[in-house]
């Protein structure tokens, strides 16, 4: 199966792979930047980071990665949420997926610099009003992903369901690990995938 390309606002993915971000420390600018030197989309988990370790990530992703694709994952729960968008949007991060709750205002911060949101939903519902709101795209996250889940019910259920019900690009997270979890998620609607597992134990992790 030839893998297709994943767009998101502007931004043109080579391999429809979205690295997950995994915190605390786990995903940082060197796990990132190897993603996206291979045509993904490296994600720093940016929850927890004080402002200028962050900024320090970015710019060292920026180097090692000149021309990928450079994201930040950050949980809406965290502390600082606010400030931590804020300042990797302040530093030209391509976009920011965001899960462990969701904040209607992040849509704003991300309208006004240009920012692709990619809010991470578990539910249909969850994932129309991301899009009336300004989403890019979203993560579909099931009972099987390691994030923080707001369901029991497995994203190859819930993938179909949200691919019904919004028009931007669907990603399907939770349980990809082998090739054949990315075909099947791929005949299942989904636009891409989001991996974490699969780079927990990898050199740059």
């Amino acid at each position: 199966m030839k893998l297709p390309e994943l767009k998101i606002g502007k931004l043109v993915a080579k391999v429809p792979i979205i690295q997950g971000g995994m915190a605390i420390r786990l995903s940082t600018a060197r796990l990132a930047a190897a993603v996206a030197n291979e045509g993904g989309i490296g994600l720093i988990a940016a929850s927890g980071m004080p402002f200028e370790e962050l900024r320090y990530e970015i710019r060292l992703a920026r180097k090692l990665s000149p021309r990928g694709i450079i994201g930040i994952n950050v949980m809406v729960a965290a502390r600082e949420f606010k400030g931590i968008v804020t300042t990797a949007i302040e530093e030209g991060i391509d976009l920011v997926v965001a899960g462990a709750g969701f904040s209607r205002d992040m849509f704003a911060w991300g309208k006004a610099s240009g920012t692709p949101i990619v809010p991470i939903v578990s539910s249909a519902k969850l994932a129309k009003i991301s899009q009336s709101l300004g989403a890019s795209a979203v993560v579909v996250e099931g009972a099987e992903a390691g994030g923080h889940l707001g369901t029991n019910r497995s994203s190859r259920l819930i993938v179909p369901e949200v691919r019904a019900a919004v028009d931007i690009p669907v990603i399907g997270a939770g349980g990809v690990l082998y090739g054949k979890d990315v075909a099947e998620m791929l005949r299942l609607g989904a636009s891409g995938v989001q991996m974490g597992s699969r780079f927990a134990a990898s050199v740059e992790s």
